[in-house]
């Protein structure tokens, strides 16, 4: 749910990874959802087998990869699509080649955001009014109907459109724009399945864990600012689940995957996912959390 600016400065990261420890399994079980939702039956019965996750960065799609994994073994037709775009160490191919048919950029010349090589902060919250402006929207716009239209999902993955996972504009603005095309029906597509946390695992996890990291070296809690700026709790509540615990290898797979630049942000809302063998941890990590927003 982040990207290589994400949560920003490479001293934060090493300092995080400096520090870190491996708890005990009672220990990490901390962190898993409490709460129980309904599991989904849409995709489970869905004769159209394809979807597309569209993401301002591709490891944003880390907390719903078991469902893709899922569906993919399921038969499904999965396409990769987002902003920024990592490849895999050594291979000249992004890491979703593991868990679908891969990554392609939402616009082609990888130009999105104004005056993104000279912010300092960009991935601090902005008011909902001030985030759209800062992206090039049409060309944004034009690629995102063209693409999908061509592509016919049942389904679109994304990021939840309130908070952005932790408040970061480009989660925001990205999962706001395929909400109100899909809503203005501009989008060929049934259902819309925002990745997000449950209640507990948000307070935990971002609230918390990583809140006390981030206030001991001094930097600034944008999950925070964005609860307070936006007037809001924290993400939107799920309303379905998925279990993914047969997928818990190709999800493992897929995760340590990317560089390490990349893997550093991960840590953030993964806690000690590289510490654990891929049964062990998913076996506690059992289900992925969605918004399900249908036409």
């Amino acid at each position: 749910m982040s990207n290589i600016q994400s949560l920003g400065l490479l001293s934060l990261a090493l300092l995080f990874s400096a520090c870190s420890h491996k708890p005990s399994l009672e220990e990490l079980q901390n962190f898993a959802a409490t709460e129980q939702f309904p599991e989904d039956q849409f995709l489970a019965q869905e004769s159209h087998k394809k979807a597309l996750i569209i993401v301002a960065h591709d490891d944003d799609d880390c907390a719903m990869s078991g469902t893709i994994a899922k569906l993919t073994a399921a038969g499904w037709t999965i396409q990769q699509m987002s902003f920024q775009i990592h490849l895999m160490p050594g291979k000249k191919e992004n890491a979703a080649s593991i868990i679908c048919a891969g990554n392609l950029p939402i616009v082609d010349d990888g130009i999105y955001r104004k005056g993104l090589d000279t912010m300092q902060n960009p991935y601090l919250p902005l008011p909902y009014a001030e985030i759209a402006p800062q992206f090039y929207q049409e060309k944004i716009t034009a690629a995102l109907i063209q693409k999908v239209n061509e592509f016919k999902p049942s389904a679109i993955f994304t990021l939840d459109n309130v908070k952005g996972g932790y408040g970061h504009p480009e989660h925001i603005y990205i999962s706001q724009l395929v909400l109100d095309l899909f809503q203005a029906g501009k989008l060929d597509c049934q259902r819309i399945y925002q990745s997000v946390f449950t209640d507990h695992m948000e307070r935990e996890i971002v609230d918390t864990w990583l809140k006390a990291k981030m206030e001991k070296y001094g930097y600034p809690n944008p999950s925070e600012i964005a609860n307070e700026m936006y007037g809001i709790e924290g993400m939107p509540a799920p309303n379905v689940q998925i279990d993914i615990q047969a997928q818990a290898q190709s999800k493992m797979a897929y995760l340590r995957a990317y560089p390490e630049n990349v893997k550093r942000n991960l840590r953030k809302f993964l806690p000690y996912y590289e510490d654990f063998k891929a049964e062990e941890y998913f076996k506690i990590f059992h289900h992925e959390y969605f918004r399900v927003i249908e036409s």
